[in-house]
């Protein structure tokens, strides 16, 4: 009975250092991350400086899409932001 005992104590040992390990590697980067943004726009209809040029332009660049002007008119904007360099 003993052994059994000491196998519970040792297997429940074992579960709480792995749990502390995993928790202490899932912390990883705490240092919050700086952001730069950029305001693109360019024309919602039509085909002359799309929007959607300069909204592909910016992704290659390494920019992501935040947000979009809800646009009626011929004219509307993007946001997009990166990691500050």
């Amino acid at each position: 009975m003993k052994s059994k005992l000491s196998l519970k104590v040792f297997c429940v040992g074992v579960l709480a250092g792995v749990i502390a390990v995993l928790s202490i590697g899932a912390v990883g980067d705490v240092a919050p991350r700086q952001w730069e943004y950029r305001v693109v726009q360019g024309a919602v209809f039509g085909q002359e400086g799309r929007l959607e040029d300069a909204m592909n332009k910016s992704a290659a660049d390494g920019w992501e899409f935040v947000s979009a002007s809800p646009s009626l008119e011929r004219y509307g904007f993007a946001v997009m932001k990166r990691q500050k360099q």
